[in-house]
């Protein structure tokens, strides 16, 4: 693919950063939103809302971790996206550089 046509791509999701919302508890449901940051905590963009994908765990303490882990893991995809965009490029970034990256990245995923 050409660098062009990355570009043109590139362009077409909402730009980060996106975070992930404390529990939301709704009609018979508890969520989470994921949210595009734009420069204003009074404006924040609704992306996606996540549940807990098993339905026996909805609600539960075990439902809300794993709610909680895959909206984090959603709200890392401009953070990633933008980390293989320099994988991607190759030279202008030294290997050690990108791993500690990487690093960081999955450690704020994991953690929150």
């Amino acid at each position: 693919m050409t660098d062009i046509k990355m570009k043109e791509q590139q362009e077409t999701f909402t730009p980060g950063p996106w975070h992930c919302s404390r529990v939301i508890r709704g009609r018979d449901k508890y969520y989470r939103q994921i949210r595009a940051d734009f420069g204003s905590a009074q404006v924040l963009g609704k992306i996606a809302e996540v549940h807990a994908c098993h339905s026996g765990v909805a609600g539960t303490k075990k439902g809300r971790a794993e709610d909680e882990a895959n909206a984090r893991l959603i709200a890392a995809a401009p953070d990633m996206y933008k980390l293989l965009e320099k994988v991607r490029e190759g030279n202008a970034y030294d290997v050690t550089s990108l791993a500690i990256e990487a690093g960081d990245m999955l450690a704020k995923i994991k953690k929150g």
